[in-house]
């Protein structure tokens, strides 16, 4: 494992995120409801970073096309429930977010970007 330090949890305010721009990537840090998660910081609809990503409740608003995903499980939420399933190539699109595991050690934020 990596564990790289990418803010302090006072940063990361409940129902905010955190774009952290890094050589190997960009990772979003969200808290909701007092728990930190840590996801890949590009949109895979059309991989648009997600500086700037809103918090309603659990979901990640992605700032360029308002594709939504859950923080806590990286999946595709919106427009994945409007999507018939049918068309298939729409589903391709929907993708989820990767996610990383996530440590917290005397109020900083560590994340295992491996």
């Amino acid at each position: 494992m990596a564990f790289v330090k990418l803010a302090r949890v006072e940063e990361v305010p409940p129902g905010r995120t955190r774009y952290c721009a890094l050589d190997s990537g960009p990772v979003l840090l969200a808290n909701f409801e007092g728990s930190i998660h840590a996801l890949s910081g590009l949109c895979p609809h059309r991989w648009n970073p997600l500086d700037g990503a809103r918090l309603w409740g659990p979901l990640i608003d992605c700032p360029f096309h308002h594709f939504q995903y859950d923080c806590r499980t990286g999946e595709n939420h919106f427009p994945c429930n409007v999507y018939p399933e049918d068309l298939q190539h729409l589903r391709k699109q929907l993708d989820p977010l990767k996610r990383y595991v996530v440590k917290i050690e005397e109020g900083d934020i560590w994340v295992d970007i491996q």
